[in-house]
Order: C-alpha cells, then sequence, then structure tokens
C-alpha cells in the first residue's frame, strides 16, 4: 500500500496560510470525488445495488449520471428523490444561519432516482440539518422528496467491501480494482475508521521508512523482549512506554516525520551526545532548530530513509528502554 500508487489519493502539500484546515479541505472534496469516481467508472451494477440498498425502487435496467458539486437546480423529476448525508458519525448539529443556496457535493441520477450527496470527514466534523434541507432545492420544481438519508463513512466502507466479494466471484476486475484502491485511499486518510498503525505507518513518504517503521513496532512490541511495553498514546504517532514509566519512543508524523528516542530525564541531556553518535553512524546530520535543542535535550531523532538496516538502530532502542526512568 502507497500512497503514492494509490489511484483516489490526492498528493499536495497544503498552503503554509491555514494548512490544516486546507488539508482538510482536500482531502474532503476528494473523498466525494472517489466514491463517486468508483460508482461512475465500474459496472452499473455496482450503483444499482446501491440505491436498493438505501432503500429506492431501482431499476435493472437503469442508465446513471454522476455530477459533482451541483451548483445548478435539476429539472427533471423522477418518482423518488432523495438527499443522503454521509460522515464519520451520524449526530447532526442545527446551524441557525440558512442560506439561500447550498451546493450538494455530487449527484446520482437516472430516470427512477435523484440522489444528492453531502460529506463530511473527521469526528469533528457534522452533517448540518439545514445544509441537508437545503440541499432539496437544487430539485425540479415540485419534486417529491424522500426522508433524508444519514450514514457513517464506516457503512459505506462495510457496503463497499461486500460488494467486493460479489464482483470478485463475477470476475470484474476492474471494479474489484477500484473497491480496492477505495479501500486502500480510506485506510490512508482515516476515513470511516480510528487511526490504525498502518495508517501512522503509511504517513512516512518513502517506502523504505514505511517498512522500517513497521520493523521498529515489530521489534518494540513482539521480538524485543521487553516485558512492559504500553502505548504511549501519542496523537501525532505512535509512542511506547515503560509501565508507569515516561515515554521511550515514538514514530512521529510531525515535524519531519521521524523516529523519536527519549533518553534519560531532560536534566540529563543525553540525547544530544547520542544525536551526535547517530549522525556520525548514518553520516547525515539531523538538523534540530536551537529551541528544540533546548526544549528536547534528552531526545535523539533518526530519519527512517536514512538507515540502511533495522540493526543499525536497535541497539539505540534498547539504550532507550533501558535508561528511561
Amino acid at each position: 500500500m502507497s500512497i503514492y500508487k494509490n489511484i483516489f489519493h490526492y498528493y499536495r502539500g497544503p498552503s503554509i496560510k491555514g494548512a490544516e484546515e486546507t488539508k482538510h479541505l482536500q482531502i474532503e472534496n476528494n473523498t466525494t470525488k472517489a466514491f463517486v469516481n468508483i460508482l461512475q467508472n465500474s459496472s452499473p451494477t455496482l450503483t444499482m445495488k446501491l440505491t436498493k440498498w438505501l432503500g429506492l425502487n431501482g431499476n435493472e435496467n437503469d442508465t446513471f449520471e454522476y455530477m459533482y458539486q451541483v451548483s445548478n437546480e435539476l429539472h427533471r423529476k423522477t418518482p423518488q428523490a432523495v438527499v443522503i448525508g454521509i460522515a464519520e458519525t451520524k449526530n447532526m448539529i442545527n446551524n441557525l444561519q440558512m442560506k439561500k443556496y447550498y451546493t450538494p457535493d455530487g449527484a446520482i441520477l437516472s430516470d427512477n432516482v435523484s440522489i444528492l450527496i453531502e460529506t463530511k470527514i473527521g469526528l469533528n466534523s457534522y452533517l448540518e440539518i439545514n445544509q441537508l434541507e437545503g440541499h432539496k432545492k437544487r430539485f425540479a420544481i415540485n419534486q417529491k422528496v424522500e426522508k433524508n438519508i444519514i450514514l457513517t463513512w464506516s457503512d459505506i466502507r462495510n457496503f463497499l467491501q461486500e460488494q467486493y466479494q460479489f464482483f470478485k466471484k463475477s470476475n470484474d476486475v476492474l471494479t474489484c480494482f477500484l473497491l480496492e484502491q477505495f479501500e486502500e485511499f480510506c485506510v490512508i486518510n482515516c476515513i470511516g475508521g480510528t487511526k490504525t498503525n498502518e495508517y501512522f505507518f503509511l504517513q512516512f513518504e518513502k517506502v523504505k521508512a514505511q517498512k522500517l517503521a513497521r520493523k521498529i513496532h515489530d521489534y518494540i512490541w513482539n521480538e524485543s523482549g521487553y516485558p512492559d511495553i504500553q502505548d504511549a498514546g501519542t496523537k501525532d504517532g505512535i509512542g511506547y512506554k515503560r509501565v508507569s514509566k515516561p515515554k521511550f519512543a515514538t514514530l512521529s508524523i510531525q515535524r519531519q516525520r521521524h523516529f523519536i528516542l527519549h533518553f534519560g530525564k531532560k536534566e540529563e541531556r543525553l540525547g544530544l551526545s547520542i544525536q551526535e553518535e547517530i549522525d556520525k553512524m548514518l553520516s547525515r546530520n539531523f538538523h534540530r532548530p536551537d529551541y528544540e535543542i533546548e526544549k528536547y535535550p534528552h531526545e535523539a531523532y533518526i530519519r527512517l530513509e536514512w538507515v540502511d538496516n533495522f540493526d543499525q538502530i536497535k541497539p539505540y532502542i534498547d539504550l532507550a528502554y533501558n535508561l528511561r526512568s
């Protein structure tokens, strides 16, 4: 699995201004596009099965049309019409500021059904009641509209995984490929699930670094023989600690995406001397701003793509484990 090889993953660095907000919007827009792309480029049977799963009266001979960012009103009335909202949870908020126009993120249309789609991603992004109701203005005049359908991304992933098994039996290679790619995309971007270890491994840009991150994790948990390992509950990566002791190692996806080793107590400043040893061994100097040197003198940093083999850093992991108290 690779962020570079996934056909749906939009690899682009966020702008400096409003970086987190920009990145969130990029992923949200791309998630909607990826979902609609699957339906548009797969067997029409997949969309037909989706409409039936939603409880709508699809027809096996339906021809579907797909739209993104629906800015115009639909001019064709259909027997059924519905707005579906997809988010991480089914919790909704009531934004009292009603706009004149809302733009649905996508649409699926046929002679029998009109479906408008609104999506949100992230645990802190909720579907808005007024927004979903506002989308109904995009339907044709006098269109009868069904009750809104609220789904989670987990629901969508489960549905698509079930369909994968169906299309695999029928040897539909293209549809299976697209479904596999969407599942990968969801794992990479943590859509419809918690941030798994694999999510953090994939945040390292180089495949070499991803493999080494997995090896480090496997060593600490399964091969080292450390008797008292706990997950440190790190938000920006995977942290490792001893029971009732401070964290001794972190696979960090912030700053420069690197492996951090924590040596002894802060006032001992052991990280600085060990950083020099590691830099000399790797023949590369890890740049540390002055404020970080003073703030984290007990830490040493390792860029995983600079490491040729795990045995180079294994002794330092053991040392960090033994010195942390």
